[in-house]
């Protein structure tokens, strides 16, 4: 009884101590055969700080994986972060640095990823280590060794991957005005040669409007697959913007002909109590006129 007490204290305390919290994707979609609800993302979220310098993350992940239609939980991130004089250092199941601030310039992540993790150019999260800094006022480096598998696989070869980013300005044009410019590069050796990824990207928020931009490369075995995203959002009035993205995809396979143009554009109204709402169309083209669609979408987002 003494133990169970013990551990319901120290478990309250934890709780005390952190902070909990969420966000729950679903949407609604018709086409020309079919129209549904779906659920697409449940994240659970806990983490606090130990002292000044030592703070923990730890989040989960409900979704569908391509092998089959049933929820799978995932632990997406277990990271501990220490602040020195010399930088910051995170170690676990960490957040990769390959996207984040090139998602927060697109800024509506609930209606779509950004376009490095939909189309498979690297992983949101990993099993390492990471080390950044800033090195002069809105300059942050970050350099991270992980497994490469991302956080889904455990480890499947004796390689690892190598993530640098580079990010001058603002890096959350989602609730700053500013600007931003930076480059991600990562290299991950094979038995032949290795699988390079590089993302240059910018950024700008101000006077309502937020603009996005990025060029993203990703050399693996012969190919050279290539992407050109753009996005624009503006504020109308108070929580009510309008968006649109364009996407145009090349993986230099002229066999196959996988070029495709992928443009979403709507409207998001943020209402009270962390729910946001987003009806939109999405527009698919391709040189294989077979894989071209039309989507029409509305989007839930709720934050707690």
């Amino acid at each position: 009884m003494k133990k169970i007490l013990l551990v319901v204290s120290i478990t309250g305390f934890m709780f005390a101590e952190g902070k909990i919290g969420g966000v729950t994707y679903f949407d609604f979609i018709s086409t020309d055969d079919s129209s549904a609800f779906n659920f697409q993302r449940q994240y659970f979220g806990y983490g606090g700080d130990i002292s000044d310098k030592v703070s923990y993350k730890i989040l989960f992940d409900v979704g569908r994986t391509e092998l089959d239609t049933r929820l799978n939980v995932y632990l997406k991130k277990a990271q501990v972060n220490y602040k020195s004089s010399l930088g910051k250092v995170n170690f676990g199941l960490i957040g990769m640095n390959t996207y984040a601030v090139q998602e927060s310039n697109w800024g509506y992540r609930f209606i779509e990823k950004s376009t490095i993790d939909k189309n498979g150019f690297s992983s949101t999260a990993d099993l390492g280590v990471g080390f950044s800094k800033s090195i002069i006022d809105n300059l942050n480096l970050s350099l991270q060794f992980i497994n490469g598998e991302g956080f889904k696989k455990p480890q499947g070869d004796k390689y690892h991957k190598i993530a640098f980013n580079a990010t001058y300005g603002e890096s959350n044009l989602i609730k700053n005005d500013g600007y931003n410019a930076g480059l991600v590069y990562t290299t991950e050796q094979t038995d032949t040669d290795p699988i390079t990824m590089t993302s240059i990207f910018g950024g700008f928020a101000g006077m309502g409007l937020r603009l996005g931009g990025e060029y993203d490369m990703l050399t693996k075995d012969s190919f050279k697959s290539n992407i050109i995203s753009v996005s624009a959002n503006y504020a109308v009035r108070d929580k009510i913007d309008i968006f649109a993205r364009y996407d145009m995809i090349d993986d230099n396979d002229d066999t196959n002909k996988n070029v495709k143009n992928y443009l979403v554009t709507g409207i998001v109204l943020t209402c009270d109590g962390g729910i946001s709402v987003a009806p939109n169309v999405r527009m698919t083209t391709s040189e294989d006129a077979s894989d071209s669609s039309t989507e029409y979408k509305v989007n839930f987002q709720f934050k707690f």
